[in-house]
């Protein structure tokens, strides 16, 4: 009979690739690999490539044990660390290594930042030759000195750049650099831009979950992915990039003014056009002032927009986050009928601004609106409109509505298309009247039903005829989903509940139901009442929220 170990190096390597590529993003996880090195010589030589290929390095104030190589400490009065670097030294796995993840946490500070690179990785003489993925998170809130970059002290810099020489010398293949926190400003801020100087040449993937101070000294020239939170309080809130490199490209926090420029490939191109990017996510800070109406019409002459002028030809997903008025993206030359995702987030004004863009062909539209004003809605329901009646059938169209639901027109509703719906709070008639107006509707979700006067005294005048009242109503013929997470306070329980039951009743395609849990039970015993009377109520299947 065949033998496992029979088997040719490259089978048994692609079946232990599959048994240790999921993914560990901590220490613990990583050691679930660990028994793939016990079976036999023949297994360890070739699992050591995909367990060794990630050194992590866990430094705290908390204390851990030192029972096992893998969690050897070293105790100072400040910090703790646990690592798998020290077993990849000892079984001479070092160039087996791919990626490191540092994370601090705790009151752990930029001071035991040098520990860390000499005493655990040994970066002072131990040559990480393969490295290509480098992660450091510093605490979210960090314990260090609060400055501005004007304000390093020299020993902090001459410590830096002490550290980063180490990371130059024996780690000179990163490509990939994802920097976690700290929230505020403080001097762990300078490592990270000193990372981003040293590596920046080379870099093909920016992750920083920092408002790193980046300035014009910063290249990146072969970047494919940027995702980053921007200092809106900088002059300069971007370094020079190549935007002919980038494929995805995610910012946060950027400045209504925001300068396209710094993707110019020279001073004289124009326009400016990203050939291969495929993903785009702007969130614009929401604290900035709102652009002013003469500073709107600057940037448009004779009804032309009078600034970069941007081409995004291979763009498949666009999300745009608090959409100010004078937005280049809005006069951008987008390929719409390419689109597979686009995701619009604010209030109803930051939605307006965006009508000048028609995504009839979006294989995947999602709008969300949380915020609106009464003397709104007739406005509110254009909009809405506008986005949503040329749609083609058969794509996701999704709507989000997080503010109280004021009367709607239901007359003006043209959302024939929409797939999901999802609503803060809003009046049981009106939804109930609502979906009935919506035929490809799946997915429903309230976080709050709402009881008038006039449902709560015909519900609690005789809850067994509302609930079973013949003939069967039925809406939303395609309504699978439909998920409430909370009830009425000013309704009596039992008239939510009866409000409830009869809407499952006449929900005639329900498969999933997610209810608050006190109010579990009682479905599921009406359920269980009335299935053999409404045949569809036997395949629902409910979840306690």
């Amino acid at each position: 009979m065949l033998h496992i170990n029979d088997l040719p190096a490259t089978v048994l390597a692609q079946i232990l690739y599959h048994a240790a590529v999921t993914p560990a993003d901590r220490l613990n996880e990583w050691k679930e690999k660990l028994p793939l090195l016990a079976v036999c010589r023949a297994w360890v030589k070739l699992a050591e490539i995909f367990v060794f290929d990630h050194v992590f390095v866990e430094v705290s104030e908390a204390c851990t044990n030192r029972d096992s190589p893998i969690d050897e400490s070293i105790h100072s009065t400040h910090m703790s660390w646990t690592s798998n670097a020290e077993l990849i030294f000892s079984r001479d796995c070092i160039l087996k290594a791919k990626r490191i993840t540092i994370e601090m946490s705790g009151g752990v500070t930029l001071d035991h930042l040098q520990h860390i690179v000499l005493g655990i990785l040994k970066l002072d003489h131990m040559d990480w030759l393969r490295i290509n993925t480098l992660s450091i998170t510093f605490p979210s809130f960090s314990c260090g000195h609060f400055a501005e970059p004007g304000d390093i002290d020299e020993q902090t810099i001459a410590d830096v750049a002490r550290t980063m020489k180490y990371f130059g010398q024996n780690m000179r293949g990163i490509a990939e650099l994802n920097l976690g926190y700290p929230i505020f400003r403080s001097t762990e801020d300078f490592v990270y831009a000193n990372l981003v100087s040293l590596y920046g040449g080379q870099l093909q993937v920016l992750r920083a979950g920092a408002r790193i101070p980046l300035d014009f000294f910063h290249f990146l020239r072969k970047i494919a992915v940027i995702e980053l939170y921007l200092d809106s309080s900088a002059d300069r809130v971007l370094p020079s990039i190549c935007g002919e490199t980038l494929k995805v490209l995610k910012l946060d926090s950027v400045p209504r003014n925001f300068a396209w420029h710094h993707f110019r490939y020279d001073i004289f191109t124009r326009p400016i056009v990203f050939s291969q990017l495929t993903v785009l996510h702007l969130f614009f800070d929401y604290s900035v002032e709102e652009a002013t109406e003469d500073e709107v019409q600057s940037k448009t002459i004779s009804g032309a927009h009078n600034c970069d002028q941007l081409v995004f030809p291979a763009l498949t997903q666009l999300a745009i986050q608090n959409c100010t008025p004078d937005c280049d993206l809005l006069y951008a030359d987008l390929p719409f009928a390419e689109l597979e995702s686009v995701r619009l987030t604010g209030s109803f004004d930051d939605i307006a601004n965006c009508c000048r863009l028609k995504f009839t062909w979006v294989r995947d539209l999602y709008i969300d609106i949380y915020a609106s004003r009464p003397e709104e809605v007739a406005k509110l329901c254009n909009i809405i409109n506008h986005f949503f009646t040329n749609i083609c059938i058969g794509r996701t169209a999704a709507l989000e509505l997080n503010f109280k639901i004021f009367n709607l027109d239901l007359e003006q509703i043209r959302w024939a298309n929409l797939t999901m719906l999802g609503m803060a709070s809003i009046n049981y008639a009106t939804l109930c009247k609502l979906i009935a107006r919506l035929p490809n509707l799946t997915e429903l979700q309230a976080y709050c039903l709402e009881f008038g006067t006039a449902t709560v005294e015909s519900l609690a005048e005789d809850e067994s005829l509302y609930i079973c009242a013949d003939p069967l109503l039925t809406w939303g013929e395609k309504l699978a989903s439909v998920m409430i997470i909370a009830l009425d306070e000013d309704c009596p329980f039992a008239v939510s509940a009866c409000g409830i039951k009869a809407f499952i009743r006449n929900t005639g395609a329900l498969k999933e139901l997610s209810v608050p849990e006190s109010l579990e039970p009682i479905i599921w015993a009406f359920i269980d009442e009335y299935k053999d009377r409404y045949p569809h109520l036997a395949d629902v299947i409910t979840y306690k929220i």
